[in-house]
């Protein structure tokens, strides 16, 4: 049992309470889903960054429909190791649906209920029988199961690709069971182009003719019975949601974490969506970033296919989860965190934090961590409102954060100018100029900087203009010290400098063999004529660990360099000046 007067830490589980006023957009949402009027199948997107709120408004929306219909919850990053997702989804929702119809009906909604006596969609009424001709409900459980398995040219699409080239040189029979990706319509006259060079001009056309026939008729085949098992799928389905317990019973599917998922995989599911289980009665309500979601799909389709028009196309109402209001976010501040060693911490941190609500439950456990370590050893020391103050700036303000890591008496500054701002906006800077402000500074007098740290400037315990140098640094060091792994594993960065990334120390291989070399030549117009002697001979190198740009030096990074050591600025920098345009 702790003996601290600290708040406890804080879990990152979703909550069923609604810190996050979430209720009005529930009720919104539930009654469309809830509507007997409202056409299925229908897709649901709710859109939101990462920790936003997705998953507790969509448990919030899930506990609602529950009542008086069948929900399932499908956490996709919870299966994203499996190797196709899609099947993880399908899978699950079989197994759900297997379930509920051993279950009794739900009891109906309040205006579905039947006159006393009449007896209409009585709770507890078995599963409707499978009209003649249709396999029972055990038997098409399994039949959809099987389903999963076999090849479509969807499921596994570029997962296996033979040397069809050699294939075809080799006069190689036509039995191969694969899947053809949709992309390879053309594959029969490429394959037999590139097998006339490789079998030479003494080789029968007509052989090649027979076996470019044979590829066509096998395409064909295949391609049939793919078809043919996506639509036996979706029907089954159907007919599986259709024998559901009750009157206006829907299948409301919950996918939560897709855009945590891989973006292949997260596709896989979309796709899924419309290909397997675009059915009558199925609702589908999808958890995920928009803007991670349309990435994926511009990475898979390059320029065929619209990133936004991808998700129209399967999202037919979406849904963006606005950011926190102010009242709202100090409303989930405090209900997080009760027993903060100051009450006014609460404010600050509404004030100084993104309304994210993950990234203000992190930022409230290093804040709380913190006052532990204060609270533990007698060195430390910091008063409540400083420190909090200094933790929403590292979290909330980064690039000021790391400006002040190296010039910490910028901080007593800018509360000087907000200060005499402040001053001045009621009329009592008579006479009296603004104090001037270092030129690193300017771009950090903003709204959301001013807001945070004008907060409490009448109180010494919340301010750092009474402090020197070295007291001002202290708090830098104890939040630095307690966090080194922040945001990039390293220290904060300075506005100026580039990103880096770390390479391990380790053992590569350097150098070309004189085997490889050779092999080059011969395969290689370009190598005939290189020396690779100085590549010669290919050994193993240890190296220690480094750092590297993660991305390309931009000419608004030159331009710090060039500034700091004097270097002289490139000829088209119109008088060494870096054109805006150019940053």
């Amino acid at each position: 049992m702790s003996d601290s007067s600290i708040a406890p830490i804080l879990d990152d589980l979703p909550t069923g309470v609604d810190a996050l006023d979430f209720t009005p957009y529930v009720e919104a949402l539930s009654e469309i889903l809830l509507d007997a009027n409202t056409g299925t199948p229908l897709t649901l997107g709710v859109f939101g960054s990462w920790g936003s709120g997705k998953t507790s408004l969509m448990r919030m929306l899930r506990d609602r429909v529950t009542p008086t219909h069948y929900a399932v919850w499908f956490n996709a990053w919870k299966y994203n190791q499996e190797d196709a997702l899609w099947r993880a989804l399908l899978l699950v929702l079989l197994d759900a649906l297997e379930e509920a119809l051993r279950l009794p009906a739900p009891p109906p909604p309040e205006q579905d209920k039947p006159a006393r006596g009449k007896g209409k969609d009585a709770p507890g009424k078995d599963a409707a029988a499978p009209p003649e001709g249709e396999p029972d409900t055990a038997r098409l459980i399994e039949l959809l199961r099987e389903a999963l398995y076999r090849e479509t040219a969807w499921t596994e699409k570029g997962a296996f690709k033979p040397d069809w080239i050699q294939a075809v040189a080799a006069g190689v029979g036509v039995g191969f069971n694969v899947l053809l990706s949709a992309a390879n319509l053309g594959f029969v006259q490429e394959v037999v182009e590139a097998a006339q060079k490789k079998l030479g001009e003494g080789e029968p056309v007509g052989q090649l003719g027979k076996l470019a026939q044979a590829f066509k008729r096998e395409e064909l085949v295949h391609r049939q019975a793919q078809l043919r098992s996506l639509e036996q799928f979706q029907e089954n389905f159907a007919r599986l949601v259709a024998r559901l317990p009750g009157a206006k019973r829907r299948l409301i599917v919950f996918v939560d974490d897709l855009d945590r998922c891989t973006p292949e995989k997260a596709l896989q599911v979309l796709e899924a969506l419309k290909l397997f289980l675009d059915v009558p009665n199925c609702i589908f309500v999808l958890g995920l970033d928009q803007t991670a979601i349309e990435t994926a799909v511009r990475t898979r389709y390059r320029d065929e296919v619209k990133a936004r028009d991808y998700l129209e196309k399967i999202i037919q109402l979406p849904f963006t989860l606005p950011p926190l209001e102010d009242e709202a976010m100090l409303k989930y501040v405090k209900s997080l965190a009760q027993a903060l060693p100051d009450e006014r911490c609460a404010q600050v941190f509404a004030q100084g934090m993104q309304p994210n609500p993950r990234q203000v439950k992190r930022t409230l456990n290093f804040y709380l961590l913190l006052m532990r370590l204060v609270e533990k050893r007698a060195p430390l020391t910091a008063t409540p409102l400083r420190l909090a103050k200094m933790v929403a700036i590292q979290h909330g303000h980064p690039d000021l954060y790391a400006l002040l890591s190296v010039y910490p008496h910028y901080l007593p500054a800018l509360e000087t100018y907000f200060r005499a701002e402040g001053a001045a906006g009621r009329g009592d800077m008579a006479g009296r100029e603004k104090p001037a402000l270092p030129e690193d500074l300017q771009k950090f007098v903003g709204e959301a900087v001013r807001r945070l740290l004008s907060l409490y400037l009448d109180d010494a315990e919340a301010c750092f203009g009474g402090l020197e140098r070295q007291d001002v640094r202290s708090y830098i060091t104890l939040t630095r010290r307690a966090a080194p792994e922040l945001a990039t594993g390293r220290r904060a960065r300075l506005p100026f400098e580039p990103e880096l990334v770390t390479i391990p120390a380790g053992p590569f291989l350097m150098g070309t063999s004189e085997e490889q070399a050779a092999a080059l030549k011969e395969k290689y117009q370009w190598a005939k004529g290189v020396d690779f002697s100085d590549e010669h001979p290919q050994r193993t190198v240890k190296l220690p660990a480094f750092e590297i740009g993660k991305y390309p030096v931009t000419n608004a990074e030159y331009a710090e360099f060039v500034k700091a050591t004097g270097y002289r600025a490139p000829e088209h920098w119109r008088n060494g000046v870096l054109p805006e345009d150019l940053a």
